[in-house]
């Protein structure tokens, strides 16, 4: 299977991407993922998205690089907007805000029964797993990557319409337990999580502001991060 110009981050995408998918790249950025995707013939066409035109021509220039032009079909939008009737089956949203793709989430091209969606947050997760229990979402799995000394958390979820509530503990930790293989990844991005929520903290203390809520995420952090080490 051919690697060249994906790294573990998107390569983690990749892999819950379903064969013969009609798949979306919104914010496609390079185009990176879905030439991986059609190059390893896992997909049968690709849609990509981004909202300004810079980036979609070098995920055009990709494309035709690779010969695969005749299999890709690009939109200049905000999102996922004016997609629908593409008959779209897996869509990716990934290296963005927790909360950018929460909004991004909420097109109706997305919210379709069946549609497995592949995101990653690169801040505010638990923003992200609370707008995908409101909105329909269910998720299946989450994974853990280290790329470049960077650590990345993918969620693999599904849309089904059941509307369901998250409180702010399960929100920032997660409902799934990681994979044995993820551990070393799984430690290193909770250990920055904790470093961030712990900054938030001390702020609070600081402003003379107590917040229960918040010391409650961090020491169950900490006991997440003893119970895998």
């Amino acid at each position: 299977m051919a690697t060249s110009r994906i790294d573990a981050r998107l390569l983690s995408a990749a892999e819950y991407v379903r064969a013969g998918a009609v798949f979306a790249d919104i914010g496609t950025d390079h185009g990176y993922l879905p030439v991986f995707l059609l190059k390893n013939g896992i997909i049968e066409r690709a849609v990509l998205t981004d909202i300004n035109e810079h980036p979609l021509e070098s995920a055009r220039e990709s494309v035709r690089a690779e010969g695969l032009s005749d299999r890709v079909d690009f939109y200049l939008t905000d999102g996922a907007l004016g997609l629908e009737g593409l008959g779209i089956t897996d869509v990716a949203v990934c290296g963005m805000g927790g909360e950018l793709i929460a909004r991004i989430i909420e097109a109706p091209a997305i919210r379709r029964e069946g549609v497995r969606l592949i995101t990653q947050p690169m801040t505010r997760p638990e923003a992200l797993r609370r707008a995908l229990d409101s909105l329909g979402f269910r998720t299946l799995e989450e994974r853990y990557t280290e790329s470049l000394g960077r650590f990345y958390l993918t969620l693999l979820s599904e849309y089904d319409g059941k509307k369901r509530e998250s409180d702010e503990l399960s929100a920032a930790l997660g409902l799934c337990a990681p994979r044995e293989s993820d551990i070393g990844a799984y430690l290193g991005y909770m250990k920055a999580r904790l470093a961030s929520f712990e900054r938030a903290y001390r702020g609070r203390l600081e402003a003379g502001e107590e917040d229960g809520a918040l010391l409650k995420i961090i020491i169950s952090i900490r006991a997440e991060i003893e119970k895998y080490s």
